[in-house]
């Protein structure tokens, strides 16, 4: 019943397609591993989170159409980016409710697929945990990530509008896999707190503010690292970490990351993983028994 949720049309978006090496590299051996068959979506243009939905309604809107319309029946749309993610759903919300909104871009980009039952939109993560729970992928030669207390940053991309809340993954994904993983989710003031990667380049002060808050009430917390999703934030934290000369600053890790090493990889033959970090991971590795 669940094998077509085996194969995916994948979105990538600009950010995890163009400057995230570190967690593109994880993201593929944990597909490879798990068996899950990702197919790039072809043609596909920004989902208009950066700058579209802030600049005009519209065409945040007809960006998520036309990704929409590119879209092959039969397969689930999976997405790892939380702005990505939300853009599409939102999106897609429109074009479901909206009648002169959806013939608009019918009109414009051709069909929509707004009918098709199988083309549903998963974010990554709740995907791969969700096929495991329905055991149409098992998790073999894991190695449980344990001592390791971390601080999961969700950022403000993950605080879906109301209305699709109900779409959006459970509130508490992360810290879930955290747990299942064999490592500790510790509570602490600000996981969803805006990062303020969107204005760091007209508001540099503002951005150095906010990071060093996040990244100073982790390190107060107890935390070893942090973990999140979204690549402008991993980025914009510790970019901010760095420029702010923080002492003692908290590594900020993509989750593919985790996870990889969860399923067996060795954290030791992956400098291509960590080489990117500006604030690096490998001392908190090595301490906490990961890096072999």
């Amino acid at each position: 019943m669940t094998e077509y949720l085996m194969e995916a049309t994948y979105f990538p978006g600009c950010t995890m397609k163009t400057g995230v090496e570190e967690s593109n590299i994880p993201m593929q051996l944990i597909l490879e591993k798990l068996k899950i068959k990702f197919y790039e979506l072809e043609d596909w243009n920004c989902c208009g989170s950066s700058s579209g939905h802030a600049v005009n309604h519209e065409i945040s809107t007809a960006m998520g159409a036309r990704n929409q319309s590119k879209a092959p029946k039969g397969r689930p749309i999976v997405i790892p980016c939380p702005n990505c993610f939300r853009n599409w759903t939102t999106s897609r919300y429109h074009l479901e409710h909206e009648p002169e909104t959806r013939e608009k871009y019918e009109n414009q980009y051709g069909r929509l697929n707004i009918s098709d039952p199988i083309l549903n939109i998963y974010d990554l993560y709740h995907h791969v945990f969700n096929l495991a729970r329905l055991k149409s992928v098992t998790f073999e030669g894991t190695k449980p990530l344990k001592d390791l207390k971390v601080a999961v940053y969700y950022g403000c991309g993950a605080m879906y509008p109301r209305f699709l809340r109900p779409v959006g993954p459970p509130r508490d994904t992360v810290e879930r896999i955290i747990t299942e993983i064999g490592a500790t989710p510790l509570p602490w003031p600000y996981p969803h707190k805006c990062c303020s990667a969107f204005i760091s380049a007209v508001y540099p002060e503002i951005a150095e503010e906010l990071a060093t808050l996040i990244i100073t009430s982790a390190y107060e917390t107890g935390a070893d690292v942090m973990v999140t999703t979204c690549a402008m934030c991993q980025m914009n934290l510790e970019m901010r970490a760095v420029s702010a000369r923080m002492n003692n600053p908290v590594p900020v890790l993509h989750l593919n990351q985790l996870m990889a090493l969860y399923l067996g990889e060795k954290a030791s033959e992956h400098e291509d993983w960590w080489k990117y970090h500006l604030v690096d991971p490998k001392p908190i590795l090595k301490k906490k028994g990961l890096w072999d």
